[in-house]
Parts: C-alpha cells; structure tokens; sequence
C-alpha cells in the first residue's frame, strides 16, 4: 500500500474489549457439557480480567504510537479524542486501560450512558422485532450460509474433538439427549428484546470454547486449560471454527447484521462529522461483527489468530487525505494481537507490533495506491442513517 502524498485525516477505532472472566449466562452449558469441574475465577463472571487491563494498557501505548506516525500527536491540551464504551465493566474498563496506556496522566474522559452492567442500545444485539416475518428472513441467511458451505457438516471432525476434549458422554447433557454433541436439536432463539441465539450445538460448542479460550489468554497452566485435554494447535484452530461460525450466522449474516448495525453506523457517521481526529468506540465481537456484514466487507481470515474477532481485537476505520488533490479516501484495517501474543501477554511496541491486517470491501475497487474512495464509503453507510 503506498502511502506517499497520503495523511491520515481521521480514524474510529472500533473495539472488542480486553480479557474477561466466562459469562454468567454459560453456566447452564458448561456445568451440563463436561462431568469435569470448571475452574474458578479471582473476578466475577463477565468482567474485564487485571491480565486484561494490562495488555489493553500495552495496545493503547502502541496505538498512542502508531497515531504519531500519522503526524496524529495528541497533547495535554489538544487531545482530540473522543471515547464511548458500552456501559458494563468490561467495556467501560477496556476503555479506560486502553486510555491510560495511550496518555498516562492525562485526563481523557471515558463516555457511557447507563450505569455499569446496563447494556447501551448502540451496542446490543438485542431484537428490536421478533416478527414473523423478520424471523424468516434470518433463518433464510442462515440455510443459504450453510448451503454455500456447508457449515453443521464441515463442524462434525470439531465436534467430535470438543466431545472428546469435555468428555461429553459422561455428562449430564447427554444423559438429557443420548446423542452425539453435533446431533443435539438445534433451534433459533427469537425474542423481542433479547439476544438472539442458535441454540444446540453451536451455542453449548461456542461457550466451551470460548471458555477455553479465556483460559489460554489468561495463561492458565497447560494442565488446567481445558484439563490438559487440548494440546495441538491443530484442534485449536478446528474447535475455535465452531465459535466462528456462530458469530458469523448469529451477529454477521446480512438481515441481523443490518439490524444490529444501524446505531453505531449513525454514530460513526456522526463521529467523521465533528473535530476529533481520533474516536474510539469500546464494545463486543457481535459490534464488529455486525458492522463488517452490514457494510458489506469481504470474508477474511486473520494471519497468526483462529478467532475472526479476536478478543481485543480493533477495527479502524481510516480517513486519508490526498495532498495532492485534497480528496479523501478510505482504508480499513484490523489491528489484533496474535494468538500466541495474547497467551504470552508481551508488551506492544515497535519491535513487538500487533498484527495489522486490511480489510476489503465487496462491490468496489481500490485505487493504484491500494484506497478506496471515501464518497463510495459514505454511500454505503448512507441507508444506516437516520435523521
């Protein structure tokens, strides 16, 4: 990508908070999944994880830096950044982490609606319409997705691996259903102001992995992460596809994507409008998710991370100014630690850089300096907002 005669104009900063502790409301099928005792957390359930703040710390020191490289230098005086977190712990955490790494010292006000643990509208993937008809729709992006790919049937070798990994056929679940893991019914949970989910073995898979996940970012011992059971990189990449997928079909695919979208698109949009430089929005792997399908962005596979939403992973919207011309253009790139940075929990710097990854839009070309035009960019959020 060339860069000469380019200078970043403006940029929002779109990320997933930092390490946390398992969700509460997985209890039901993590305790049912395994007869295996899982292991205890020193915070409660949900919440962004010390380890978590740390590395947030590191990301927002790199970002302070990259920034800088962008002839971006914010000072005491002139911060020029604006920042929004989801009102829970975690994300409000993240945000504060990520602050404090960037600007030690300085006072940079953290924005949130809501009290703590109240969910903010912009960021919930919450139904706002559980119509029938609406309902159809999704279940349509769904059969089509798995028709392209054959999602459920590529997942069985992972099923079989978490079965093995949880020890399923000792566990209370299949004693309930007397079935192999992949085999357990599965059934779109729709409810008008509630999350939806795929329930079955998507949603019982993608909790346990998510679990083990946590633990391998957090640097549990080998012999607690996932019991010892999970021991090859190999069987990572293949049960991590399982949570993939989910996010993929529940959050990005196009009907829910769009639904969930439209208020932070509207925020984005207002953001490019004002006179912060820098705008940082602090929310979850369904946000990401839902604005990557909504507007339109190609499928992608990160180098060196399983996850397709990395936890404290962060999407950056990116406004270059042509000097030449005085137009604007348009870049996106994923700015994400590696699988093995999380689970070593190195600074980032210079010569320790997170992983930095373009993105590429369906339906439009880039220039020969690898831009997109921004006017095209604003054409695709223009049907999100509303006045």
């Amino acid at each position: 990508m060339n860069n000469n005669h380019y200078q970043l104009d403006k940029v929002v900063i779109i990320s997933r908070h930092g390490i946390r502790t398992p969700l509460h409301n997985t209890l039901q099928f993590l305790e049912k999944a395994t007869p295996f005792k899982w292991p205890k957390w020193n915070h409660p359930y949900g919440y962004l994880t010390t380890r978590g703040g740390v590395l947030e710390a590191y990301f927002g020191h790199y970002l302070s830096t990259w920034l800088e490289k962008h002839n971006i230098k914010l000072s005491k005086t002139d911060t020029k950044l604006f920042v929004y977190a989801n009102s829970l712990q975690r994300t409000v955490a993240t945000a504060q982490f990520l602050a404090i790494g960037a600007f030690a010292g300085y006072d940079i006000p953290i924005h949130h609606k809501y009290s703590i643990e109240n969910m903010d509208p912009i960021f919930d993937p919450s139904l706002r319409d559980d119509s029938p008809e609406f309902k159809y729709a999704v279940l349509h992006d769904i059969k089509e997705a798995n028709k392209a790919t054959n999602i459920f049937e590529n997942l069985a070798p992972a099923y079989q691996i978490l079965s093995d990994i949880l020890d399923y056929k000792h566990s209370k679940l299949y004693a309930e259903y007397q079935c192999n893991l992949a085999k357990i019914p599965s059934q779109l949970y729709f409810k008008k102001h509630e999350e939806p989910a795929l329930l079955g073995p998507l949603a019982i898979g993608t909790s346990a992995v998510d679990a083990f996940l946590l633990q391998y970012y957090s640097a549990f011992p080998k012999e607690q992460i996932a019991w010892g059971r999970l021991t090859s990189q190999e069987q990572w990449q293949q049960i991590i596809a399982i949570r993939n997928q989910y996010i993929r079909l529940v959050f990005q695919s196009k009907t829910l994507a769009k639904h969930s979208a439209t208020l932070i698109i509207n925020m984005i949009s207002d953001l490019i409008q004002r006179d912060n430089k820098v705008n940082l929005l602090v929310g979850h792997d369904s946000t990401i998710a839902a604005l990557l399908g909504a507007l339109d962005f190609k499928d992608y596979q990160l180098p060196n991370q399983f996850e397709t939403t990395p936890i404290g992973g962060k999407i950056t919207l990116q406004r270059f100014r042509h000097l030449p011309t005085d137009k604007y253009f348009f870049n996106a790139e994923y700015i994400y630690q590696s699988f093995e940075q999380l689970h070593s929990g190195q600074a980032l710097d210079a010569n320790n850089p997170p992983q930095h990854y373009q993105l590429h839009l369906n339906n439009a070309s880039v220039n020969s300096d690898g831009y997109y035009d921004w006017l095209d960019f604003e054409k695709r959020m223009k049907p999100f907002i509303t006045k």
